[in-house]
């Protein structure tokens, strides 16, 4: 099995279970946990890099990682980590 290293990943300490990400997204990646009432990341290698999910959470809590060869392709910068 391969691991998918882009996609969209949710901090959950920021997540406050809103649904919108859950909702919104027009590939529908995300589940959603019932117990723990938070979405989950289901189906990261269907994600198109859209950035819906990380553009319509209020609390920031999505951040959408790009593939390696889309950042070079692309000419996207690097994140500065403060």
């Amino acid at each position: 099995m391969t691991r998918i290293t882009y996609g969209p990943r949710i901090d959950y300490g920021h997540c406050n279970g809103c649904t919108r990400c859950y909702e919104l997204c027009p590939m529908d990646i995300f589940g959603w946990d019932e117990a723990k009432k938070r979405p989950t990341v289901d189906y990261p290698e269907e994600c198109t890099l859209c950035c819906v999910c990380e553009i319509v959470c209020p609390e920031i809590a999505v951040d959408v990682r790009f593939p390696l060869h889309t950042i070079v392709d692309f000419g996207i910068p690097p994140k500065k980590v403060y």
